[in-house]
């Protein structure tokens, strides 16, 4: 017995495990910020394709300006954006079909009210998903990139462009404006997500809750946002701004005129002039699970 296990542990020949691969190069990611100097995104994503499109690998920089990463060499496609965003998921894996896309959210989740039924969508809108209000996102692509093998000292700048897009909602001349009802709103038509290969909004059309800040002194109602813009590339269609308020009334006013017509479309200021707010219980009646439809109008303040 001796004798055998003698030489079972002669024969066994251990060897340290080596994870270096001689084909890869050090490679050096840049990001230029010339184009969004006050953009201070926490991380970075740099999403490396193939040339025939599928996905290769994925890295985060946890700093802006980037940082140097090892790489096999060939040849690739780049997608860039931020990262560490809870109001924005990353889909697809292919250099084409990748987006950025925005997440479900309960309608009334900006008002903060989750104990009321939940009200109506805007108009016209009733087939479209609930959507929350993406984060700012910054990105953009690269064609090409050709990783050569043994080359030190190799690197690549990334010039990121602003992928969201400003909105301005103005509720003025509102009567009956009171600290004691809550309120939020929601916007239809808008851009489920943003193709960085496109540099184009993309995605289904989707309604997305504001929330909307009471300024009760100068009778206004406010709401600053991002989207990803309205109308999915390809698509146009209308949109109706729905106001909500905790006594369980809402007010659909269109506003389709405002986004397609801006002189500004990358800061659209949408504008509602004179919103009247029901004193007592009074209103029309119900139509859905105890919510009053009080005014439809359609008010386009350019």
């Amino acid at each position: 017995m001796l004798a055998t296990l003698a030489f079972l542990t002669q024969s066994c020949d251990h060897k340290d495990l080596c994870y270096r691969n001689e084909h890869h190069t050090e490679l050096e990611i840049k990001f230029d910020w010339s184009n969004a100097p006050d953009a201070q995104p926490r991380t970075m994503v740099v999403q490396l394709f193939r040339m025939d499109g599928s996905h290769y690998q994925r890295r985060e920089f946890t700093s802006r300006e980037g940082g140097k990463i090892s790489i096999e060499s060939g040849e690739y496609k780049i997608l860039f954006h931020n990262g560490e965003m809870e109001s924005v998921t990353e889909r697809g894996n292919t250099f084409d079909d990748y987006l950025l896309a925005t997440v479900p959210q309960p309608l009334l989740a900006p008002m903060g009210r989750g104990d009321l039924s939940t009200p109506p969508l805007p108009e016209g809108a009733e087939n479209q998903p609930v959507r929350g209000v993406p984060a700012s996102v910054w990105g953009g692509k690269c064609s090409y990139l050709q990783v050569q093998e043994n080359v030190s000292g190799q690197s690549l700048i990334l010039t990121p462009e602003a992928a969201t897009v400003e909105y301005t909602v103005e509720v003025r001349n509102v009567e009956n404006l009171s600290d004691l009802i809550d309120f939020s709103a929601a916007l239809s038509g808008m851009s489920e997500g943003w193709s960085p290969a496109n540099g184009q909004p993309t995605g289904e059309p989707v309604v997305m809750p504001l929330e909307m800040q009471r300024h009760t002194d100068e009778k206004m109602l406010l709401a600053r946002f991002a989207t990803f813009g309205h109308c999915p590339h390809g698509q146009e269609g209308k949109h109706m701004l729905t106001i909500y308020t905790s006594n369980q009334k809402y007010f659909h006013h269109d506003v389709t005129g405002q986004l397609h017509e801006a002189a500004d479309p990358t800061h659209i200021h949408i504008v509602i002039d004179g919103l009247k707010i029901p004193s007592g219980g009074g209103g029309m009646s119900p139509d859905i699970s105890g919510w009053d439809n009080i005014v439809e109008t359609d008010i386009d303040m350019n």
